[in-house]
């Protein structure tokens, strides 16, 4: 029973602990969106502590229920050729380079 109580006790100390972190970081935005139709790419660069960089893309479909704006994943056939659009405008904008087979060795 006290293997349990201070487990427990442990348990609620690492929640809290989750909870008390500090707000004063501004929160990160992102480096561009590209968007076409419903269809929308966010792109997010990282940084590295030795300087190096890399971007992450996000892609969603965004859409208006009742007042709200909503996001899905899920597209229609029209909708994917839109993803395409918007997906062909971050690649060229963002000057993403496709490796070679030779490169990945």
């Amino acid at each position: 029973m006290k293997t349990l109580t201070v487990t427990a006790l442990l348990l609620a100390c690492c929640a809290l602990t989750g909870f008390a972190q500090d707000t004063t970081k501004t929160k990160q935005k992102p480096k561009a969106t590209y968007q076409v139709g419903t269809a929308k790419v966010t792109v997010w660069e990282n940084k590295k502590t030795d300087g190096t960089t890399w971007k992450n893309f996000k892609v969603e479909k965004i859409y208006k229920k009742a007042d709200k704006w909503e996001t899905t994943n899920s597209f229609n056939e029209t909708e994917l050729l839109e993803l395409k659009s918007a997906i062909d405008k971050a690649i060229a904008e963002e000057s993403v380079k496709v490796k070679t087979t030779e490169e990945k060795k």
